[in-house]
């Protein structure tokens, strides 16, 4: 009970510090314009694809246009996004707009947590100030409480950037209906909360193992390289004896490498939208694996320090 206690009151001093400091503003602003670029880039593209079809079929009726353009969406879906037919059709019922600006935003989320998270502990290791602070509560504590103040943060910065895109998506497809728009905000922030979960672990955990908040930086970007590396080798190869599933696979080789993806939590990401709920589980709980193993070794970072 003590524990709790101990978290709870770093959670809600780190929490509060952080929201009366500029980054979240500054972190806030930026995501915001990110998204508003990106959908404004992507919908005056998705809008001229559709003007086009409409052009070019003068004596089509419109719901054959309808029809094309979907089977083309989810086409596209199957080509970019991902080889699941069953995942394809179910992202093929959001607006295009929407699901491509949600992908790019969740690329550049890992980028923005290292940037707002990167000093949580070793910001205050290095000047020492974290003395005051480890003779009131445990380390353990300050870890996780921490953390915990990160990922309310960050959970908000989401709410509130999706909540945009699924507006602006609205306007843009007035076809979007308002029972599809509360389901998938709710499925959108849900996996990109879990998906941030275990970026958020690992920033914890750069910024455990240093004592400059700089230094925590460089190395959170080179650990989010390293994921993004295994993997993008353990997914360009097919697994030994493997058979050819589509055009893609006569390209690929066979390698063992391939199971580099499953050591990258990366791979598991898009799972987090599967309309399969074995499949969404799996994923999730590998994120909340990851997040653990990330947090256990910041904790155990923090036990072994002489500060």
């Amino acid at each position: 009970m003590d524990d709790l206690k101990e978290i709870g009151a770093v959670w809600r001093g780190e929490t509060t510090r952080a929201l009366k400091t500029g980054r979240v503003v500054v972190l806030l602003v930026l995501f915001l314009l990110f998204v508003g670029l990106a959908l404004m880039g992507v919908g005056l593209l998705a809008n001229q694809v559709v003007a086009g079809a409409m052009k070019t079929a003068p004596g089509v009726d419109a719901e054959q246009v309808k029809q094309g353009l979907m089977a083309a969406k989810k086409q596209f879906l199957m080509q970019f996004f991902t080889d699941d037919e069953r995942l394809a059709d179910s992202l093929a019922a959001l607006p295009l707009v929407l699901l491509v600006v949600f992908k790019l935003t969740l690329r550049f989320v890992p980028l923005l947590i290292a940037l707002m998270g990167f000093d949580q502990v070793a910001g205050e290791v290095g000047p020492k100030s974290i003395r005051y602070l480890i003779v009131r509560v445990r380390r353990s504590s300050i870890i996780f409480g921490k953390f915990l103040s990160q990922a309310t943060i960050f959970t908000l910065l989401l709410t509130v950037c999706t909540l945009v895109m699924v507006l602006v998506s609205k306007i843009l497809n007035p076809e979007f209906s308002a029972g599809d728009m509360t389901v998938w905000t709710l499925k959108l922030v849900g996996s990109s909360v879990v998906l941030a979960l275990a970026y958020l672990s690992l920033t914890a955990l750069c910024s455990a193992v240093v004592r400059q908040g700089a230094v925590a930086l460089v190395l959170n970007i080179i650990g989010l390289f390293v994921i993004w590396f295994l993997a993008l080798v353990g997914e360009y190869f097919r697994f030994p004896g493997e058979a050819v599933a589509g055009q893609l696979d006569l390209i690929r080789a066979d390698s063992w490498a391939a199971y580099l993806r499953y050591a990258s939590v990366w791979h598991f990401g898009q799972d987090l939208l599967h309309p399969g709920w074995a499949r969404f589980a799996s994923a999730a709980l590998v994120h909340l694996g990851f997040a653990a193993l990330f947090l256990g070794l910041a904790q155990l970072a923090l036990k072994r320090r002489d500060l």
